[in-house]
């Protein structure tokens, strides 16, 4: 078959192509789904793998290759109970005796990849080191400090600052690890035992990441295991969707709002949707995973353009905020952010999260943002809402464009192409600095970025020192709210 000839040349892109023309001749063919989760694992779209996978243990249980392709998509998106479960499932089918060498080979495979997974699952219970651990000694908070002068802002009317973004995004932050804590087991029957709790942390927690992820910190040992029982219970709760495929999720979805409307919909879409924004983002900070946290993002983004799409018609009270506007350009921001810390991890004009993606996203953004500005809701907000949810997001896409065209400059070979690269990037960072308030330090950040980009680019003296003067200007500000925080843990100050 073409297509395997293409899988051993590793032409995976084209190998997926043939596969997929394939299974539109015999879609139930086991083999070929295998070997399109292959392909996509190879592309390293491992959300896409499991899809397929999960497929093939469907229609042959005791085929051990699909179950071993599971395992091994769900083992790169860190899923340890996962893929040992998968890994199992793939030694149980295998013959027991009088195994050819190559099946001897597949078991030994098998079992050394379940023992790995194994110990992960161990690791995951032993206490976490705090990611943003509180001391009183360095200083206050930036929501702490944002508490003491909202009251003052509000007086004078000053609605264009960063301590209302943080405050409420804070706020979120509470509430949801509030309404953790209030998950407790209680005794249905002799050995049986139900729980009972809030149904809507994980809409506060996920809130509070979209509002500002800065606020986001875990300062106790048990923060992990107590947020697993209450995404469980709240996806039970609301039959919300967990390893099934996007396009099942879409197709279930509209035949329960057909059958049991949008009470039963609303909230398991949102469940849904919520816990793989929440993965994403601890798939980015705690188990260092941005691969995974990008396909998280861009399923959930996926899901929520096309529920914007054929529920357009349909008022909010009905399909929910995460059909909003407001609300997708926030998991859009989020997933530009996290794209960028998956650049990182391979950076380059060939890296596996291509640049042009990330400039082509950010500008649609831009797009976006503009767009809602211009049909702004009439709902009515809090203060930091539209910094949040419509600013916040413009100044990260342009930052992204910024990244770009710097990138471009120093991959680049011709001098001159780099320098007006170089200038592009001033500009794009500029224009990201002027989407946040004076006090926000990502506004004096960027002023920075500028900087560099324009020391590079040899522009005038006059042009560098107008910008200088405004990073001057700025930092005062920022340091009265944002002295202590994970960009000043770094070298925010020495840098700026």
């Amino acid at each position: 078959m073409k297509g395997n000839e293409l899988y051993k040349k590793q032409d995976f892109v084209g190998a997926l192509v043939k596969y997929s023309d394939a299974l539109a001749l015999d879609d139930k063919n086991a083999v070929l789904y295998a070997n399109r989760a292959a392909c996509s694992h190879g592309l390293n779209k491992y959300l896409d793998a499991v899809d397929d996978a999960q497929l093939v243990t469907e229609l042959d249980p005791g085929y051990a290759k699909g179950w071993s392709r599971l395992a091994a998509a769900w083992d790169a998106l860190a899923d340890w109970r996962k893929s040992a479960d998968a890994w199992q499932k793939a030694l149980n089918v295998l013959p027991t005796t009088n195994l050819s060498p190559a099946q001897r080979q597949q078991r030994d495979q098998y079992r050394a990849s379940l023992k790995a997974a194994q110990a992960r699952i161990e690791a995951t219970k032993k206490p976490i080191v705090p990611l943003f651990k509180i001391n009183a000694k360095e200083g206050k908070f930036p929501w702490q400090v944002a508490a003491e002068i909202l009251t003052e802002l509000w007086n004078i009317k000053n609605i264009s600052s960063s301590a209302w973004v943080i405050a409420y995004a804070y706020q979120e932050f509470t509430t949801g690890v509030n309404k953790m804590k209030e998950l407790k087991l209680h005794a249905q029957a002799p050995e049986k035992f139900g729980c009972y709790g809030s149904t809507d942390a994980l809409a506060h927690l996920t809130n509070d990441v979209l509002r500002d992820d800065r606020a986001f910190h875990i300062d106790q040992p048990d923060w992990i295991s107590m947020y697993n029982k209450q995404v469980m219970f709240e996806a039970t709760a609301r039959h919300a969707w967990d390893s099934e495929g996007l396009e099942t999720i879409k197709e279930q979805a509209q035949k329960r709002l057909k059958e049991k409307g949008w009470n039963d919909v609303r909230p398991a879409l949102s469940v849904t949707v919520r816990a793989w924004i929440m993965k994403a983002s601890l798939d980015g900070s705690v188990r260092q995973k941005p691969h995974s946290a990008v396909q998280h993002l861009k399923r959930a983004l996926d899901l929520l353009e096309w529920g914007q799409t054929i529920w357009k018609d349909f008022p909010k009270s009905d399909r929910g905020t995460i059909f909003e506007d407001t609300f997708v350009a926030g998991v859009r921001a989020f997933y530009l952010k996290t794209f960028m810390n998956a650049y990182s991890t391979d950076p380059g004009l060939n890296s596996k999260f291509p640049l042009e993606q990330l400039k082509e996203e950010a500008e649609d953004l831009v797009k976006e943002t503009d767009r809602v500005l211009q049909n702004p809701t009439k709902e009515q907000v809090d203060p930091g809402f539209f910094l949040s949810f419509t600013s916040y997001p413009a100044g990260i896409a342009h930052s992204m464009i910024g990244l770009y065209h710097v990138q471009m400059a120093q991959y680049g070979s011709d001098p001159v192409e780099g320098m007006f690269s170089f200038i592009k990037g001033a500009k794009a960072y500029l224009d990201a600095a002027d989407k946040y308030p004076e006090d926000d330090e990502s506004h004096s950040w960027f002023l920075n970025s500028a900087l560099d980009c324009m020391r590079h680019a040899r522009v005038r003296v006059g042009e560098f020192n107008q910008v200088a003067i405004r990073l001057q200007e700025a930092a005062p500000k920022m340091m009265k709210i944002w002295a202590l925080s994970s960009l000043a843990k770094v070298d925010r100050d020495q840098r700026i």
